[in-house]
């Protein structure tokens, strides 16, 4: 028994002494991972803050090179400023006779063209956006010129053909700006066109404008289609632009507007800018129009009203003129007995 005793309190001693071994253990192991989990925050932290530091400067490079492009871009236009004034100086200078008489010497210096606006060859400068004057509408167009367009196109919806003249026409509405505007014009051709959303061809109508731009006047073809969800309503292409302009799209609204104190259409975001601002483009122009709109006359009491071709029913002025036109007339003679 004795024995037995003995036994039994060896092992109890020996797994008192594993249990203390395995719970050193265990608080090594929790300590490590303590440790492990501090390492882990300590280097993420740091990766974070290498990250913030990586998208600060990445936005500086961002700034850096956006100045850079806006820098290059005033410079370019610096250059095509002092090209243009250095043209019109050699067109200016030594052009005629001194006031001696003599040659070769400087009468006047003034520019035979504004190279602004015009090539020293005579064509006219376009930038990305000008304002066309169409005749037909009788309003002024901000439109996007787009020398990737072989022709130019205008905005049209509830197109309806009809005949004039014995030739065939075409009526339709340019709603923009939250006008709707009925213009008529005469069909020159059918063009089709392939867009780059659609596998067929779409066929579409081709009607001649009159068309103004600066102090330049032309009739050019347009094609009808419905841009009421796009920026312009105006598309000007290459058929128009073809020895007449050339394109600076690093400049916009080049040429002088043809109808300054007419009605403007501009594009979809200009003019949805102004009206939150609560700004009306046109304000000038409606309230000219309002006042200039032809009024519906009211006869006055005093002078009754012309209701038809019944004498009876004239103006008074009327009746009284015919009264003294019959009494003025010498009286019938009698016939002779």
């Amino acid at each position: 028994m004795r024995r037995i005793l003995t036994a039994l309190s060896i092992s109890l001693c020996l797994c008192s002494a594993a249990f203390a071994a395995d719970s050193n253990d265990a608080i090594k192991t929790s300590d490590k991972i303590i440790a492990l989990e501090g390492t882990m925050q300590s280097i993420n932290e740091e990766l974070s803050a290498q990250r913030a530091q990586l998208g600060s400067l990445k936005a500086d490079l961002r700034s850096i090179t956006e100045d850079g492009a806006a820098f290059e871009r005033n410079v370019l236009n610096e250059l095509k400023a002092l090209r243009r004034q250095n043209q019109s100086l050699v067109d200016s200078l030594f052009t005629g006779q001194g006031g001696d008489g003599s040659s070769g010497k400087v009468s006047t210096v003034t520019p035979l063209r504004n190279y602004d606006m015009q090539t020293p060859d005579g064509k006219m400068f376009f930038g990305q956006t000008e304002f066309i004057y169409i005749k037909e509408a009788n309003a002024t167009f901000e439109a996007r010129i787009d020398s990737g367009a072989a022709v130019s196109s205008i905005s049209a919806v509830n197109i309806t053909e009809f005949e004039r003249s014995g030739k065939k026409w075409y009526r339709f509405h340019m709603q923009a700006n939250d006008r709707d505007l009925e213009i008529e014009a005469p069909f020159v051709r059918y063009s089709d066109i392939r867009q780059s959303s659609k596998t067929e061809l779409t066929r579409r109508p081709v009607v001649s404008l009159n068309l103004k731009i600066g102090d330049f006047s032309t009739a050019s073809e347009f094609t009808l289609a419905d841009r009421t969800h796009m920026q312009f309503p105006l598309l000007i292409g290459r058929t128009m632009l073809q020895d007449v302009a050339v394109v600076d799209v690093a400049r916009s609204n080049i040429q002088n507007r043809a109808d300054p104190d007419g009605l403007v259409i501009l594009n979809r975001d200009e003019y949805n800018k102004l009206k939150e601002q609560g700004i009306n483009p046109n304000a000038t122009f409606d309230e000219r129009q309002k006042n200039a709109a032809g009024q519906i006359a009211y006869p006055s009491n005093d002078y009754g009203a012309n209701l038809g071709t019944d004498p009876n029913r004239a103006l008074p002025q009327a009746i009284e003129r015919r009264s003294q036109d019959v009494s003025a007339k010498p009286p019938a003679p009698t016939p002779a007995k």
